[in-house]
Order: structure tokens, then C-alpha cells, then sequence
């Protein structure tokens, strides 16, 4: 994904401990994201919801998402086709007919089985029978999904009515309830045929009065229920709906208590004429939930109810009914309903803790249910919505699990990768990226998931493989040059990053090369990115002349780019030439550039990081006070830069380095700036671990103390925390005293910690090692002599002598580990042990380690042959 962050990266390296790590702050201009794809991810989420709520019965919130993705400039989840069967589905079952037949019109290309039976509802819904069964006779039942054969079934239920054929329209309705694939299904083909039934077209007084009459003479039979039932729906389609209200609400004051069943259909038919938001159509099918006798009429109320809730006073009514039909004795017959319903209502109104205890209790005493899928995706919406990523991703894993293949099955599959990655557990989303492209929902590009995959490996840090991954996925055809070129940025900025210029260039140099004129077909935007990331490598790669050769061939190629990037361009190149010229020893050329930039483009991110360059170049030939004033200069005139703070860093870096006690006063205070003007910036950890650092200097080591125990309670979780407490180790160290072993023993025990910690780095270990050994022997005991010798060969058993440790020895771990060496040869050539005393050097001179000239005199000294 190719968002625009600010042009910032911070990469944080490691300098040797007893000073404060150093903050380098690269400029970096227009990166792409490389964290994640959220767009990808919301869109997915939105059709799983709007899924959701279809299949629940909110018709309406399904449509309003549904319409959503409909109009996004590039739908995933599903096509725009089958977003347009979904959105029509939607509005045919929320009652909006015109509305179905207006979305229909948005399908493109040959209609589909699914296409030809929305036009057949529609069609009976607007009184076309001829049309409805043309639709019909289009499709076959093969060809439509599971979810759709009920609703085949039930439209020839419809057409066969409008002929008059009740016999055949009956078996065909009986037909849809079997072939439901869910009870809540069910009941919306009941709920829509009593819909269609109120839909009687015209009505005469003669006839009304003819069902009037009928319905009175067999008045307590079955047939006189029938007669009253059409009765009451005949005056609704006169539009007389109070007068029909009220002649079934006398029907149900005189029916007898065992007629349970013509008392469901007369609530329901109230409910449906008056409407479940007006209180007696309200009162009816509270009272058909309530003590119904038909589970899918209760269904059917459930969801009119659940619907219709929707201000505050008749949502808070519903829910308390819910409340008290769940918690009742014996069970009500549909609990596993009004348990999902109050899980997903409590979902909408994000009282998280209710929806979660709902789905739960569903899973709980229903676990074979076929409402799982909806409950476990309730609880990854609510996981979800909560930033809880690695729940989500568990409970939409579940629910994936437990669905047939379809497009939501893959759309859960995408989700759990993309919850994954925002949990960042790269790990677990490189996995689950692999499995979706085995499950691909329609609308995703393959590619897209690709890249994602590839930005897995590069965030969890696995480079190489992530540079295996993308050579192979090159290799499938499914890989667009979109997707592909955008995982080569990222891998290219990753491998610079850790520092591997080189691989990184050979890698940009490679694509480039390869793609030729098809280049010209990418946006613009990556095309730029890519050939300004090219010639900064090469630059970093020690070949300024092919720097200023890239530069030029990149500030050709802008025509037809947005102004806006185009400036950043222009700006970004031009720093890149100043730099190369640097390099090139043409400083005055360098600087020419430097001010010329800052003239054309004074508000550019690149003009203000021209200072920090322009500085560096003044502090390599010593001119600190030139250098600190320019970077003073920039954090005062651009403020509220992100280069700002790390100005004034700098800044307080060349104060430090005229090495006298004023200016380390002067560095100090200037970083206190850091901390004051921007509190929440990620340099004040750094800001504060160089005022310890400074303190030091000063010999002011209480207060250094306390600028490390601050920042080690403050930021237990920082990445540099263990180098603030390898500092107070030192702090400590230089406070002891002979009446005071307080000191000595906090020493002692840092740096055991330290030497002992599996996740610090192995050069602090090493340090930490030396460090601990050191002190011991400096004290003198003859205990603490013996101990030091033990920590020290432990320290060259397992950190030298293992090659697969050794391998990770740095710059500094050798450095440490050549001390300890030294350290431990004069120890034992003291104590009269020549032979260990050569061993030790020795292993210098054999691992070809720092002191090498140091310990070849020592080895000699101690009775080696020279």
C-alpha cells in the first residue's frame, strides 16, 4: 500500500555502552507505508458486517454497507456484480422494491442465474406475473449458491399464486422452507409471503363484504380463521388499516385458548399491517415472541422487533424483553436466536462487554448451532472494533473454519492476515497471507496479498526470506507489477535500513533494468519513488558520480507528475546532488545547492534537512560552533518540523564535542529543550539518556543516577532501555566508595542481569561480562578474583569459542571480548599461571580480535615464542 507518511525514519543503531545510544534520523522522503493495509482491511470488515446483518435481518444496515463498498473506487470482498446481488437482496428483504429494481440496473455483463432470480422477485413484488415467470424459466437451481435455492423455490411459489395455482404454489413454498439453510432464512420466506399477501393489488366492497360475511358464518372454525385473516388484510389494502387493527384485535378477544396457532397468525398479520414501531403492532409481536407457538413466526417477530428498535425509548423496550425471555424458565424455543439478536444489538450500540457475554453464552449451550458462524463473527467484530487484533483474528479463524467455501469464508480468511498484522505478529500473518491465497476472495487481486505476505517477512525482521518469497512469487503469473514493484520498495528500504546498501542497490538496479520501457506503465509515483530510491543508493553505496547521473535522468522524467510530488522531487533530488557533491570533496559546489534549495523550496521537508547536512559538514572539519549555530537556526525557524527535535539533538551533540565542562552544561540545557517542547517525541528517551551521559562528564553521578532510574521506570519497555541500565551499572560503579558497598553490590547486580539476559543484545552481554569482572577484581577479595576469572572464561566459552555465537560478535563484542582476554592473561600472569596467561593471548592473536599488537608483547612477556 503506497500511503503517504511523514518523511521521517527514524533508525535507532547502537553505539558502544557507557554513552548514550545516538538517534540518526535519515531523511527519507514520500515512503510508503510500511506498517499496514488498512483499507484492504476495513473494506473486508465492512462486508463481512454487512453479511452479517443480512443474515441476522437488518436489512437496512446491510444495504447501507453493502451500497458503501458498492461505491468505493475498487470494492473487495466481492466483485461489484456480486455486491450488486447483495445490495438487491438487501433491499428486496428490507421492502424497498423500486430501490431493488434501481440497484439491479448497476449489474454489468451476461446475467447470472443469481441476477435473473432477483429480476423474478422483483417482477412478483410489482405485479408482473409474465415477467416473474420469464425470469424464472431462466434459471436452473445448479447454478445458484445454497443461500439462494429456497428463494428459487419460493418465487415459483409466487407465480404459481398469481395463476391461481394454490396447490403448486403450496408445495413450492414448502419446498423453500426445506431447502433453507438456516431457521432464520426460514423465516424470512415466511415473513415475505405474508408480505406479498398484504400486497393484494385492488379490493372491491363487494368482495370485502363477501369475506366479511364468510368470515361470520364459519366464525370459530378453522376456515372462518382463514376468512377473517383476508378479511382484515382486504381492509388494509383499501388503506383502511385501523379498521383492519382493530377487527383482529376482536378476533383474538374471542378466540378460545387452544387456537394458539390462529392467534400467531393474528399478531403477526397486526403486527405487519401496523407496523412493529406503533404501539399495538408493537404489542402484537412482542406478544407472538413472547408466548408464540410457532418458533419461525416467532423468528419473523424477533427480527420485525429488532428492526423496527431503532430511537433510544423503543430500543431500551426491546432489549429489556430480550433480557428477561433469555434469562427465562423453562428456555425460550428460539434462545439461540435472541441471544445472537442481543449479540449483535449490544455490537451496534458498542457495549462490547454484552455482545461478547451473548455470543458466548450462544456458543456455550448451543456448540453444533448453525448460528456459530455469526456468533464467533459477532465476537471478532467486537474484538475487532476493540483494537483487540489478535483476538479477532482467533475467533475469525473459528468462524472461517466453520463455514462452506464461499466469498465471506475467504473474505474471514483475508481478515484474519490483516488482524494478524495489525497485532504484529508478522509471523502468524505471513502464515495466514499464504493460506488466503489458496481462498482468494473475488474483487482482491492476488498480488495485493502477495505484497502484504512479502511486508510480513520484512516487518518480522526475516529479510533473506522475505527476499526468497518475493523471487518466487515473481515467478507466478498471478503477481501484478503493481504489487510486485511496490514489495521491491519496501524490501529495498528494509535492506537499507539494516544497513545492506549494497543488496539493497543491486536489487533496485536488477528491477530497473529488467523492466525497461514497462516501467513507463506504472503510476508515477512509484515509478519516482523507485528511481529516487535507486540514485540515494547509490550514493549510500560509495558512487556519487552515478548519484548525480540518477539525479539528473530522475529530474527529467517528471513531466505529468502531480505538482504537489513534484516539488517534493525536485527538492529531494536536489539535496541528493548537494550530498553527492559532498562526497566528491566539491564543497563549494555542495554548498551553492544547499541555498539554492532553500530559496526555491523554503517550506520543503528537504530544504530543512539541508541544515542537518549542511552542519555535518561544518562538524567534520571541526567547526562545532558553525555547525550547533545552523541546527539551532533550523529548530527555531521550523518548529514544528519533524526535524526539529533531532536538530536540537544534533545540536547538543557538537556542544558536547568541544570537551569542556561550559559546553557540556550548554549541551545539556539545549536538550532540555527536547523534552520540553516536544514531551511526546521519541527522542526524549534519548534526550534524557545523553543528559545522564552529560551528568557524567560533570561527575555529577547522583544526579546522573537519577536520570537513569527515572528512565528505566518511565520506559520499561523501550527498545534501549537495557543501554540506561548498563549506564547506571556504570554510575553506580564510579560511586564506590571503602565505607560504602551500596554502590558496588547495585553494580554487581546490573550487570549480572545484563551478562545473564537471553534478549539483550550479545555484545551488551559481553560487555556486561567484562564489566562484572572488572569490578570484581578490582575490589581484590580473593572470592571475587576467583569469581572474576569464572565469569570471564564463561564469557570466551560461550560467546567465542561457540562459532554459531561468535557469529554474532559486532564491532563491540569483539572489542569487549579482546579486553576480557587481556584482562584475564595478566590476571593469571600475576597469579603465576604463564601457561593460561600465553592461552589467553593467544586466543586473541587465533580469533583475529582487537589488541592484536597488544597481546603478541603480552604472549612474549609471559614466555611465548615470538
Amino acid at each position: 500500500m503506497l500511503l503517504r507518511i511523514p518523511p521521517v525514519l527514524l533508525l535507532i543503531a547502537a553505539l558502544p555502552t557507557l554513552r548514550a545510544i545516538e538517534p540518526a534520523v535519515a531523511y527519507a522522503p514520500f515512503v510508503p507505508a510500511a506498517a499496514i493495509p488498512t483499507a484492504q482491511a476495513e473494506t473486508l470488515e465492512t462486508y463481512v458486517a454487512a453479511h452479517r446483518a443480512l443474515e441476522l435481518g437488518f436489512p437496512a444496515i446491510a444495504a447501507e454497507l453493502y451500497a458503501r463498498l458498492l461505491d468505493s473506487p475498487k470494492p473487495a470482498g466481492a466483485d461489484a456484480n456480486a455486491l450488486v446481488i447483495d445490495l438487491v437482496s438487501a433491499l428486496l428483504d428490507d421492502g424497498r422494491t423500486a430501490d431493488a429494481a434501481q440497484a439491479l440496473q448497476r449489474y454489468f455483463g451476461l446475467p447470472s442465474a443469481a441476477y435473473h432470480l432477483r429480476a423474478g422477485l422483483i417482477a412478483a413484488r410489482k405485479k408482473k406475473p409474465e415477467v416473474a415467470r420469464a425470469e424464472l424459466a431462466s434459471v436452473k437451481p445448479d447454478d445458484l449458491d445454497a443461500g439462494d435455492r429456497g428463494w428459487f423455490y419460493f418465487l415459483q411459489g409466487q407465480v404459481a399464486d398469481a395463476a391461481g395455482d394454490f396447490t403448486r404454489a403450496r408445495d413450492a413454498y414448502q419446498q423453500a422452507s426445506a431447502a433453507a439453510v438456516s431457521d432464520l432464512q426460514r423465516a424470512r420466506f415466511v415473513l415475505a409471503r405474508e408480505q406479498a399477501r398484504l400486497n393484494l393489488g385492488e379490493v372491491t366492497e363487494a368482495q370485502l363484504a363477501s369475506l366479511k360475511q364468510s368470515a361470520e358464518r364459519y366464525q370459530g372454525r378453522s376456515i372462518g380463521y382463514s376468512y377473517a385473516r383476508q378479511y382484515a388484510v382486504a381492509l388494509a389494502a383499501l388503506g383502511r388499516n385501523a379498521e383492519a387493527v382493530d377487527y383482529l384485535q376482536r378476533q383474538l378477544d374471542g378466540l378460545p385458548v387452544a387456537e394458539r396457532a390462529a392467534a400467531d397468525d393474528f399478531r403477526l398479520i397486526t403486527g405487519l399491517i401496523d407496523g412493529a414501531q406503533n404501539e399495538k403492532g408493537r404489542a402484537a409481536m412482542e406478544e407472538l415472541l413472547t408466548s408464540g407457538r410457532d418458533p419461525d413466526l416467532q423468528r419473523v417477530a424477533l427480527q420485525l422487533l429488532a428492526r423496527s428498535s431503532t430511537d433510544a425509548a423503543l430500543r431500551g423496550g426491546f432489549l429489556g424483553i430480550l433480557d428477561k425471555l433469555i434469562n427465562g424458565t423453562p428456555p425460550h424455543p428460539i434462545l439461540e436466536d435472541l441471544l445472537l439478536i442481543r449479540a449483535q444489538l449490544a455490537l451496534a450500540d458498542k457495549n462490547y462487554a454484552q455482545a461478547e457475554v451473548s455470543a458466548k453464552e450462544l456458543l456455550a449451550k448451543f456448540p453444533g448451532s448453525p448460528l456459530k458462524p455469526a456468533a464467533l463473527g459477532v465476537q471478532a467484530g467486537s474484538a475487532w472494533e476493540q483494537h483487540r487484533y489478535r483476538t479477532a483474528a482467533d475467533y475469525a479463524a473459528q468462524a472461517k473454519a466453520s463455514l462452506p467455501a464461499g466469498d465471506l469464508r475467504a473474505s474471514l480468511g483475508v481478515l484474519v492476515a490483516e488482524a494478524y498484522f495489525r497485532a504484529q505478529d508478522f509471523r502468524s500473518a505471513d502464515d495466514a497471507y499464504a493460506a488466503a491465497l489458496n481462498e482468494i476472495p473475488s474483487g482482491v487481486q492476488p498480488g495485493v496479498l502477495m505484497s502484504q505476505r512479502v511486508q510480513s517477512e520484512i516487518e518480522d525482521g526475516r529479510l533473506e526470506d522475505a527476499e526468497k518469497l518475493l523471487d518466487v512469487l515473481e515467478r507466478e503469473g498471478r503477481f501484478d507489477e503493481i504489487s510486485r514493484w511496490q514489495s521491491e520498495w519496501l524490501l529495498s528500504r528494509a535492506l537499507q535500513i539494516a544497513n545492506r546498501t549494497a543488496d539493497a542497490f543491486a536489487r533496485v538496479n536488477t528491477l530497473t533494468a529488467a523492466a525497461g520501457n514497462a516501467g513507463a506503465s506504472l503510476p508515477s509515483d512509484l515509478r519516482v519513488r523507485l528511481a529516487w530510491l535507486q540514485a540515494q543508493l547509490s550514493l549510500e553505496a560509495g558512487s556519487p558520480e552515478k548519484t548525480l547521473e540518477l539525479a539528473r535522468k530522475l529530474t527529467a522524467s517528471l513531466d505529468g507528475l502531480d505538482p504537489a510530488l513534484r516539488k517534493e522531487v525536485e527538492a529531494s533530488t536536489r539535496l541528493l546532488e548537494a550530498k553527492a557533491d559532498f562526497r566528491l570533496e566539491r564543497a563549494e559546489e555542495a554548498l551553492a545547492l544547499l541555498k539554492a534549495l532553500r530559496s526555491d523550496f523554503p517550506q520543503a521537508d528537504a530544504a530543512v534537512y539541508s541544515y542537518i547536512d549542511e552542519a555535518d559538514y561544518y562538524a567534520g572539519k571541526n567547526r562545532f560552533v558553525d555547525a550547533q549555530a545552523l541546527l539551532i537556526r533550523l529548530a527555531d525557524e521550523f518548529k514544528q518540523n519533524d526535524y526539529a527535535p533531532y536538530a536540537l539533538y544534533r545540536a547538543a551533540l557538537n556542544a558536547e564535542r568541544r570537551s569542556e565542562d561550559k559546553y557540556y552544561k550548554e549541551a545539556y540545557t539545549i536538550l532540555e529543550r527536547i523534552v520540553k517542547e516536544y514531551p511526546r517525541n521519541d527522542l526524549v528517551f534519548y534526550a534524557r539518556l545523553k543528559q545522564g551521559d552529560l551528568l557524567r562528564r560533570l561527575n555529577q553521578f547522583g544526579p546522573a543516577q537519577q536520570v537513569y532510574e527515572f528512565l528505566i521506570n518511565t520506559y520499561a519497555q523501550h527498545s534501549s532501555v537495557l543501554t540506561a541500565k548498563m549506564a547506571l551499572a556504570a554510575c553506580h560503579r564510579a560511586q564506590v566508595g571503602p565505607s560504602d558497598v551500596s554502590h558496588f553490590e547495585s553494580a554487581i547486580t546490573i550487570y549480572e542481569q545484563l551478562q545473564e539476559l537471553p534478549s539483550a543484545p550479545v555484545d551488551m552481554r559481553v560487555e556486561a561480562a567484562f564489566q562484572l569482572g572488572d569490578l570484581l577484581v578490582t575490589r581484590g577479595k580473593p572470592e571475587d578474583i576467583v569469581r572474576a576469572r569464572e565469569v570471564w572464561w564463561t564469557l570466551v566459552t560461550t560467546f567465542l569459542l561457540d562459532d554459531a555465537q561468535a557469529a554474532q560478535l559486532g564491532v563491540q563484542g569483539r572489542y569487549w571480548t579482546a579486553r576480557t582476554l587481556l584482562r584475564l592473561g595478566d590476571l593469571r600472569a600475576q597469579q603465576g599461571k604463564l601457561e593460561e596467561a600465553r592461552n589467553a593471548y593467544e586466543l586473541i592473536l587465533r580469533k583475529n580480535l582487537p589488541f592484536a599488537k597488544l597481546a603478541r608483547e603480552s604472549f612474549v612477556r609471559a614466555g611465548g615464542n615470538p
